[in-house]
């Protein structure tokens, strides 16, 4: 399902480029703005989301928006005596939006409102469904743009792909170790304690469950440190 975000009577310039440098940031691009104030402070917070802004879609009202969407969602940070008086069930948690919209066609719009007052009840009122945060119930309501980073985040969710890791196996663990062996031979550590480190040595890389990347770093630094310490003995040993 396609996302829209409409912004409604924001009168702080830096929210509405916050939250179009947060759409970019997770891969939204279709904004509305209805009575929002838009100056070149917007433009500066937006940083690299300036197209967002200039190709934003202006409502001359709430109702408007109705026309661009299949489901109209609202945000509130304030549920428990709202659900009695305006808001249509079902609310959801941002996850639970997004588990709802997954393999849905069409396309949805989620509505965030003012800085000091959010969606007014009349707008509530139109929504399909409502949105809350789940906060502190001693300081339910969150920053407008905070608001929105969480909600996207969550929505975009297998939009893009984490990087992978390829974890070191076992028998990469064990030729570790055994580069390790060398160096404490190398330094001439103690040789009764050379299998109860092996072992030490074995349990602490196993447990930190390191990736190739980071086990190529560790066996770089001790060759490293064996190839020094042998050109400094053959060193001492032709000055003997």
């Amino acid at each position: 399902m396609k996302v829209g975000v409409l912004l409604v009577g924001l009168k702080i310039p830096e929210n509405v480029g916050f939250i179009a440098r947060v759409m970019k940031n997770f891969g939204f691009e279709e904004l509305y703005l209805c009575d929002c104030r838009v100056t070149k402070k917007s433009f500066m917070t937006a940083s690299h989301a300036k197209d967002l802004l200039r190709n934003a879609k202006i409502l001359k009202d709430f109702e408007e928006v109705l026309e661009y969407t299949n489901v109209l969602v609202g945000t509130t940070g304030v549920t428990a005596k709202a659900q009695e008086r305006y808001i249509r069930r079902p609310v959801f948690s941002p996850e639970e939006l997004r588990m709802f919209l997954e393999g849905k066609e069409g396309k949805i719009v989620v509505a965030f409102g003012r800085e000091d007052y959010g969606l007014f009840d009349e707008e509530l009122k139109l929504c399909h469904a409502i949105v809350t945060i789940p906060t502190n119930p001693e300081y339910p309501v969150m920053n407008v743009s905070h608001a929105a980073a969480i909600v996207l985040y969550e929505l975009s969710k297998g939009k893009f792909e984490v990087e992978r890791k390829i974890y070191a196996t076992a028998k990469d663990i064990e030729n570790l170790v055994e580069n390790f062996e060398r160096l404490m031979r190398a330094v001439w550590y103690p040789k009764h304690r050379i299998e109860r480190t092996k072992i030490a040595l074995r349990r602490i890389l196993g447990r930190a469950v390191i990736t190739k990347r980071e086990l190529t770093v560790l066996h770089g630094i001790v060759t490293k440190t064996v190839t020094y310490v042998e050109k400094l003995k053959e060193e001492l040993s032709r000055r003997e």
